[in-house]
């Protein structure tokens, strides 16, 4: 919308009338554009919308459209409404009550929390304002000619920010600052009309329903990566967050206000999630591995895709595309990961052998005779030609590992071979998991300078895999996505050496102005 009740109040005839015809045509186009907009959303109705049930006229709703008023088939109509039957010499006959079946109730698809319509609560502890910003409009919103600096301006709205100061260098501790801004009306020097600032508000995405990203906002930019960070990467729940702002800095914010803050830091760092790709494509090796994600009554799956500088999280459903989807571009270097099949298309692969080596200990532990001695027998040269590749990493021999190690690799190869079709069930899959991806896994020992584990992914979700045992991960699509890119943001900065909820609050302050995102922070050099 271009212009507001307040523009539309200074318009009438008698000021069309002295409008040159360049800024009429230009007040035209603007109310043309706003009528139309007004004009899509007179249609929205909860069938083409988001709007809820009760913003529909009653007339316009349906009435009983399952039938449930409707008598039963073969029932008359009294006994459905309860009212007595006549009987045929003209008495009351009584109507017995039917039997009838408790209904299972229907699961609801409202989502959890304060519902809309619900009444609000206005925030009852007073701070002392520490500062003040004006907020000047730059052109005019009805000829869109630009204000003078000196226009005559005054005050008309304001917002309250809260907000962690800087850091002094030298000092520690943190210090809050209450920033009242205000927003200025300012006359216009070539049409005389008032305009108002405005604050800046990220246009709706279906992707982020309900998620404002804008400055009208009682949580300054630090102190949300500070909200992020604690629920992040200390794990701690909204409650928690809120008795630690009030037990720690006397600080009184509601659960709600720190839920929005979480989304909209997430809906912030959207832009960094292709920063992120780009960067992991550049590395020469990447470590990858999911666990489990449910997403209220939907199991999804987080993934992991760690290099030594970047970490990416990307949460979906578990098949090819999800993978695909971040490397869409090609990634050349060397793809390190466990057995998923899903793995297996990337030819540029290696294997992790401690995943391999429990698969055999846990046959050489069966308590069938004949499996276990296999399992002790393959599990042996696996430790072999493990404990050859770490030396070689000291001392490589001039033979080279494959010529030294011929013979176990043969009679590894061999018993895998001999196995294919066993009748047990375990000793069969894991006999199969090494003729699949032998060229994969033997691999090392022609390059044993390459890494033997996927340790670096695992440890990447580690902390992760402890947080969705504590809140049970996420519960809507919004917060499973801004989960996710947070998490990358996080994590990549403490690979970098970098404060992960300073950082963030700069990415949330240039986001809430519509401006281009801080740079990731620098990979440190290496000595």
């Amino acid at each position: 919308m271009h212009l507001r009740k307040h523009d539309l109040l200074q318009m009438d005839d008698e000021w069309l009338k002295r409008l040159p015809a360049e800024l009429l045509l230009e007040v035209s186009k603007r109310l043309l554009h706003d009528v139309k907009e007004l004009q899509d959303r007179l249609n929205q109705h909860p069938e083409n919308s988001s709007r809820p049930p009760t913003s529909q006229a009653p007339w316009a709703k349906h009435d009983d459209p399952e039938g449930k008023d409707a008598p039963a088939e073969n029932e008359p109509a009294e006994v459905a409404s309860g009212k007595p039957t006549q009987a045929s010499d003209g008495a009351e006959a009584p109507v017995k009550a039917a039997l009838r079946l408790p209904t299972v109730p229907k699961p609801s698809n409202k989502q959890a929390g304060k519902q809309p319509g619900s009444p609000g609560y206005g925030r009852t502890q007073k701070l002392a304002v520490t500062g003040t910003c004006d907020h000047r409009p730059e052109s005019c919103t009805a000829c869109a000619q630009a204000l003078s600096a000196d226009a005559p301006s005054k005050r008309y709205t304001a917002w309250d920010e809260i907000d962690i100061a800087p850091p002094v260098e030298g000092q520690i501790g943190l210090m809050f600052l209450i920033t009242r801004h205000y927003l200025l009306e300012t006359n216009c020097d070539h049409c005389d009309h008032v305009s108002r600032a405005q604050p800046w508000r990220s246009a709706e995405e279906h992707e982020w329903e309900r998620v404002e990203l804008g400055e009208w906002r009682l949580v300054g930019p630090q102190l949300a990566g500070l909200i992020v960070f604690l629920a992040l990467r200390l794990r701690l729940s909204r409650p928690r967050i809120r008795e630690a702002l009030m037990e720690m800095f006397g600080l009184l914010l509601s659960v709600g206000v720190i839920d929005e803050t979480l989304r909209e830091a997430g809906r912030a760092s959207l832009p960094l999630e292709d920063v992120l790709v780009a960067d992991l494509l550049q590395e020469p090796q990447l470590n990858v591995d999911e666990t489990s994600w449910p997403e209220n009554r939907l199991l999804l799956w987080l993934g992991a895709l760690v290099t030594p500088w970047t970490v990416l999280f990307v949460i979906g459903p578990r098949h090819a595309e999800m993978l695909e989807n971040v490397l869409q571009d090609g990634y050349y270097g060397i793809l390190i990961s466990d057995g998923y099949r899903v793995y297996r298309a990337w030819l540029n692969r290696l294997r992790c052998w401690p995943h391999l080596i429990r698969k055999l200990r846990g046959l050489a532990e069966s308590s069938d005779g004949r499996v276990s001695g296999v399992g002790q027998e393959m599990e042996g040269l696996m430790h072999t030609l493990e404990d050859a590749i770490y030396a070689a990493r000291i001392d490589l021999p001039p033979e080279g590992l494959p010529f030294l190690y011929a013979a176990p690799v043969d009679r590894l190869k061999s018993l895998c071979t001999a196995h294919w079709s066993d009748a047990h069930s375990a000793l069969r899959s894991v006999a199969r998991v090494f003729l699949y991806d032998w060229e994969v896994i033997m691999r090392p020992l022609g390059e044993p300078h390459l890494p033997l584990s996927n340790n670096a992914a695992e440890q990447a979700l580690r902390h992760w895999f402890i947080a969705r045992n504590i809140s049970h991960s996420t519960r809507c699509e919004a917060g499973t996505r801004a989960f996710a890119l947070l998490a990358s943001v996080i994590e990549t900065c403490r690979l970098r050496g970098a404060s992960s909820w300073r950082y963030l609050g700069t990415v949330i302050r240039a986001a809430r102005k519509g401006l281009e995102l801080p740079p990731l922070p620098a990979i440190p050099a290496v000595a």
